[in-house]
């Protein structure tokens, strides 16, 4: 193995989690009837892991998304045709805002919703002009694909 592969394989999981005899009970996450399980945390960090089902999205869904949010303004689908394009330079300052939120794409205890509330109001921060509607109704056609 090289020094190489050691460093992304350090950087997709930069937690270091508890021996399992030390694991914490609690609650799990969108359980109706309250049940407890294990949940693994981060002895370097004490980050609880999240075991809920709903998993943090990379940073490439969210390039996605921005590029379909581009598309669909140039395109004039359903929106004023001289309605404000979204270039790629609002693109880069919306992305440089997200890598700046400490933890944004850690899978570790981020939750996919978490991730989506944030993302809308960076988005809106940049471009007050973009519905809430608009961004949710992206960032679902583009988990649909």
């Amino acid at each position: 193995m090289s020094s190489e592969e050691e460093v992304e394989t350090e950087d997709l999981n930069p937690h270091n989690p508890a021996p399992p005899s030390e694991k914490v009970w609690l609650p799990v996450y969108l359980d109706e009837e309250g049940k407890l399980a294990k949940h693994d945390w981060c002895l370097d960090t004490g980050i609880i892991k999240n075991q809920g089902g709903e998993e943090a999205k990379p940073k490439g869904f969210y390039i996605l998304v921005l590029n379909k949010m581009k598309y669909i303004l140039k395109s004039d689908l359903g929106h004023a045709k001289n309605a404000p394009k979204l270039p790629e330079s609002q693109i880069k300052l919306i992305l440089w805002d997200l890598d700046q939120i400490d933890g944004f794409y850690d899978k570790w205890w981020r939750t996919e919703s978490s991730q989506v509330e944030t993302f809308i109001k960076i988005v809106q921060n940049r471009r007050a002009d973009l519905s809430r509607k608009f961004i949710i109704d992206t960032v679902v056609r583009t988990l649909r694909g």
